[in-house]
């Protein structure tokens, strides 16, 4: 069992900006034992992690960074997708971390399990920590979606906060305080960032079904409005 730290802050999207304090473990070990319950969320979280994948909502850019997170809670902690992760289709258990505990005012993470955790962490924590009715965390990325919600005038952090900061995972929680059963928030500083979180898996399923349809149409009617011809 190796401890690592992590001081290190980028400046670019999909690295960690946090202090991460984490601890090597595989799961099903003694350090991570996986009952029969939990084993049963890591199949339905990672299946619908694939679907959400499938749709590019999570994935990798050109530039080689990943994009995109899910996480689930677990009895006084969450699991979370590890760092690096985005590209892979299916992820398995070795694709999630264990986050022990999050103190957004020191910036700091510490996670147990086979990869650090996600570079979003403390954003997904902060949904958890301010409200005890949300049980699941998906970000996403998708310009139609971000630029429709920016219009419609959605629930969203300010532009000049970035993903990954305490800044960021403070103005979530107020948000979420406000909504503790389920809301989608645009993350204006985290080009094409959305949060969604919902208190199932069927919750985030059926946000997402209506955030498309609802961007989907709208983009329908502009073209119609253009007289431009639109397949979708």
């Amino acid at each position: 069992m190796i401890t690592q730290n992590n001081d290190q802050k980028f400046p670019h999207d999909g690295y960690i900006k946090f202090h991460c304090e984490h601890t090597n473990a595989e799961w099903n070990s003694q350090e991570l034992p996986v009952t029969k319950n939990l084993f049963s969320l890591f199949q339905e979280v990672d299946s619908f992690r694939t679907k959400v994948y499938d749709q590019n909502f999570i994935g990798i850019y050109e530039n080689g960074i990943g994009f995109g997170n899910l996480s689930f809670r677990y009895k006084d902690n969450f699991i979370i997708t590890a760092s690096a992760t985005g590209g892979a289709r299916e992820l398995g258990m070795t694709g999630y971390t264990l986050v022990n505990s999050v103190d957004i005012a020191k910036n700091t993470v510490h996670s147990m399990g086979p990869l650090p955790a996600s570079s979003e962490t403390m954003s997904h924590a902060s949904v958890y920590q301010n409200s005890t009715l949300a049980n699941y965390v998906l970000h996403i990325h998708n310009s139609m979606l971000f630029n429709f919600l920016k219009e419609r005038n959605a629930l969203s952090t300010p532009e000049d906060i970035a993903y990954g900061t305490p800044q960021m995972a403070e103005s979530i929680g107020a948000l979420v305080r406000q909504n503790p059963t389920e809301a989608a928030i645009v993350m204006r500083g985290h080009e094409e960032g959305i949060l969604i979180y919902g208190m199932s898996i069927a919750h985030l399923q059926s946000q997402l079904i209506f955030l498309c349809q609802e961007a989907k149409e709208e983009q329908c009617m502009h073209c119609k409005q253009k007289g431009e011809k639109h397949n979708g």
